[in-house]
């Protein structure tokens, strides 16, 4: 995972992606410079792929993310009076703004992100951001997270106080959920800010947000298939799968008050309510239910190294999300498919919340080969008319200022 797929060629590929970095991280401080003529601190942070977990976090369960080496970048510095000013090498649009006098979020675009972090930070503070990133965009792989994140850090640093790397995970979740409006559970953020080069983090998405670090195997790498199918979170059916988990939480505690998250429910619980919970609201409780017991099995065999063993249950969770949660898509499920016939690839399923994005393969390393690579590409092409992306990905770690 540390290495690229061959040897000397996954050395280039490293490098190559170091150069990029730092290419960017120039162009950052430059263009700032330029426009706000100070040099700035530079802070970074990850975005992330879920291996499994699907859903689990804002219903009360653990999940397993790790870090990857693409994220946001964000340039800052003190800035005059009282304004936060606002700009991005990757969009247009630049801000003024003034605590009290903050557009609404959907006025914002992107920049209702950020806006949201630096309105969660609860005192006034003048700053200047300039936001960069190489994340895909809409991708499932957490660039609203990242930039949040990115963002937490930045002006918890300007500002001079002092925050915890649990504290800026969750200043990162409450901006993007009470002012952006997107009804996420705490694992993408806490994914950025607390994840461990070489490992896995299981993180306990219940009140008491617990979590351990799991070391991946260097037998295995990640492959990231960009099904280029772009999807929005808030307008998306994410909020409305959110909503019936909480129909079905509230049935079951009918019979049951002690249950207070989904993720604590049993089969047998399913079962006794299933009057109840016929149909959709049956379904989507089924699939975290099963989850939940899947991500309990692939955390023991990831300690084991058994990655054919995991491999499998990754499967099981695309398969669940496609017809319990219906999250899938054409796309994603075409992918998961055809990259799964490939010798050497242990499991795929789709990542983030689904309705596009990407899907995450776990692998034997080289297995997917260059002209395995190009045949998805072609098939895929074929059949939806557009090519999908294929990423190798090392292994990130935690949001941290890097200059």
């Amino acid at each position: 995972m540390r290495q690229g797929p061959r040897g000397e060629a996954g050395n280039e590929a490293q490098r190559s992606a170091a150069q990029q970095n730092r290419s960017l991280v120039s162009r950052l401080v430059t263009t700032f410079l330029e426009r706000y003529g100070t040099r700035p601190r530079i802070f970074f942070a990850p975005g992330r792929v879920n291996l499994i977990g699907a859903h689990l976090d804002y219903n009360g369960g653990s999940v397993l993310p790790v870090a990857i080496e693409l994220g946001t970048y964000v340039a800052a510095a003190a800035g005059p009076g009282s304004l936060l000013r606002l700009a991005s090498l990757d969009y247009p649009q630049s801000h003024e703004l003034e605590p009290g006098h903050l557009p609404d979020a959907k006025e914002l675009g992107w920049a209702a992100y950020p806006v949201g972090v630096w309105r969660e930070m609860g005192e006034p503070l003048a700053c200047d951001l300039m936001i960069a990133g190489d994340l895909p965009r809409k991708a499932g792989l957490s660039s609203s997270a990242s930039l949040c994140v990115a963002t937490a850090l930045s002006l918890a640093a300007i500002s001079g106080r002092s925050f915890t790397a649990e504290e800026i995970a969750d200043l990162a979740w409450r901006a993007e959920t009470k002012f952006v409006g997107v009804r996420c559970g705490i694992m993408d953020p806490f994914a950025s800010a607390l994840s461990k080069a070489g490992h896995a983090l299981l993180l306990d998405c219940s009140v008491a947000r617990s979590y351990r670090h799991l070391p991946i195997s260097a037998a295995w790498e990640l492959i990231v298939i960009d099904s280029k199918k772009p999807r929005e979170l808030v307008a998306s059916a994410f909020n409305q799968r959110v909503s019936e988990c909480r129909a079905a939480l509230a049935i079951l505690r009918e019979r049951e008050p002690s249950i207070t998250s989904l993720a604590q429910a049993s089969l047998d619980d399913l079962h006794e309510a299933r009057a109840q919970l016929d149909g959709t609201l049956g379904r989507r409780a089924r699939h975290v239910v099963n989850e939940v017991k899947r991500i309990a099995d692939a955390a023991a065999l990831l300690e084991l190294g058994d990655l054919e063993g995991f491999g499998r249950l990754v499967c099981a969770s695309h398969e669940s999300t496609r017809t319990d949660f219906e999250v899938s898509c054409d796309e994603l499920d075409f992918l998961v498919e055809e990259v799964c016939k490939v010798e050497g690839v242990y499991g795929a399923r789709l990542t983030g919340a689904g309705f596009g994005g990407c899907v995450v393969a776990v692998a034997k390393k080289g297995a997917f080969s260059s002209s395995e690579q190009e045949s998805l590409r072609r098939s895929y092409a074929a059949r939806f008319g557009v090519e999908p992306s294929v990423l190798r990905l090392e292994l990130g770690s935690a949001a941290r200022e890097i200059c």
